[in-house]
């Protein structure tokens, strides 16, 4: 039983590194409290976690070698409850706002742990499961939250924030079933005593594809909606429902990885974006709104084969040691691609003098082409990538001559 509430508490973790946009519905009821404010600084509440998420992902590491991991998961899960309810007792804006950045100061703090711990405290089957699982929990628990927060919106917007009180018994799950020396790596005297802080070349290539990933899929986020008008075939609140079906897909998505990982490890994060880019072909090309709905469910299968695939990937390109560091770099420039990626949609437009909703995804079917076609090659010559641990002894013994 213990062993199972374990792996419960692990996997709801991958819960809260999406739930800041869980309350996004609140932001038109918020411009109407704030009428001072202007709408831009409202929405920005949406997306100003993940300037904390981007800072603070890589110092998590750093924190973890002070407090433990255990300690660093359970500051960052108080971190995300004090900024998730805050907005639900105060009225005063700039509070709010700075409530956003401490919920994003939380989330880093857990993020790359909530990946790391399952492939340093699981192997072969058992990881693979928990990889998927992860991605399922995280489209489930995203829905969940998210459906929560509009029920409960029902009674004001500030009462969508009290669903950040979930964060309470979850504290309390990880406090007790999660073992103190989680994360905890142990070294021989023939292993690599480089610094758990190094990061491979191989890791940088995975970050810039995670990077690549993020900046080009988020176009769903930004402009899937506009498509829908622009093309007269549906409205806003239509292309909204269809995008709650994400939450589902990427649940899917979860269970598809484990099948994919067992039979095709090589080309995981292949796959993922062959799905990726199928979707945005039929993105490119719909005009009616079931075409839409099955590009948008291939678009979170995709998301969820292809993230899982690169924390198994960091597990097969690095020592154990480097595990956590290098997971928290690929999580950072994920975001960062999150981030920027309507800046990115924008100069697009700008050099092809293109401001159509349509060709923004014409250009992201490009973009997820040319890393189907580098992923595939790199499937081709996996082995060629996998850490060899004699690389380790090696370079132990050189170090001590």
């Amino acid at each position: 039983m213990r062993k199972i509430m374990t792996r419960f508490a692990i996997l709801i973790l991958s819960v809260f590194t999406v739930s800041a946009g869980a309350t996004a519905a609140t932001l038109p009821l918020m411009m109407q409290s704030f009428p001072n404010i202007s709408s831009t600084t409202i929405e920005l509440l949406m997306t100003i976690p993940s300037l904390g998420i981007i800072i603070f992902t890589p110092i998590s590491n750093i924190v973890a070698d002070f407090i433990s991991v255990k300690r660093t998961i359970l500051l960052g899960l108080l971190l995300i409850f004090i900024g998730g309810i805050i907005p639900a007792v105060t009225m005063n804006f700039p509070l709010i706002f700075g409530s956003r950045i401490i919920l994003g100061l939380g989330t880093g703090l857990l993020m790359s742990f909530s990946q790391s711990l399952i492939v340093q405290m699981y192997q072969g089957s058992a990881q693979q499961k928990m990889l998927g699982l992860a991605s399922v929990f995280q489209g489930l628990g995203m829905f969940v939250m998210t459906y929560a927060a509009g029920v409960l919106l029902n009674g004001g917007w500030q009462m969508s924030y009290w669903v950040y009180l979930i964060v309470v018994p979850i504290i309390a799950l990880v406090a007790v079933y999660v073992p103190k020396a989680a994360g905890h790596v142990e070294t021989s005297s023939q292993d690599e005593p480089a610094s758990s802080k190094k990061v491979d070349g191989k890791i940088w290539m995975l970050a810039l594809l995670a990077f690549m990933f993020n900046a080009t899929f988020a176009f769903i986020s930004i402009k899937f909606a506009m498509l829908v008008v622009s093309r007269h075939y549906g409205t806003a609140a239509d292309a909204s429902t269809l995008l709650g079906l994400m939450a589902f897909a990427m649940a899917a998505g979860g269970f598809v990885f484990m099948y994919i990982q067992k039979h095709w490890f090589k080309f995981t994060s292949a796959i993922g974006l062959g799905f990726a880019t199928v979707s945005f072909l039929l993105l490119s090309i719909s005009h009616s709104l079931f075409l839409s709905a099955i590009g948008v469910i291939l678009v979170g299968i995709s998301v969820s084969i292809f993230m899982a695939s690169m924390i198994a990937n960091i597990n097969r390109m690095t020592s154990a040691k480097q595990v956590a560091f290098s997971t928290s770099v690929v999580m950072t420039c994920a975001n960062v691609g999150t981030l920027l990626s309507p800046y990115f949609a924008k100069l697009i437009s700008n050099v092809f003098g293109n401001n159509e909703a349509g060709f923004t995804f014409e250009a992201g079917l490009f973009v997820f082409a040319i890393l189907l076609v580098i992923t595939t090659i790199a499937g081709i010559n996996y082995n060629k990538l996998e850490h060899d641990p004699k690389q380790d002894v090696s370079g132990h013994m050189k170090a001590q001559n």
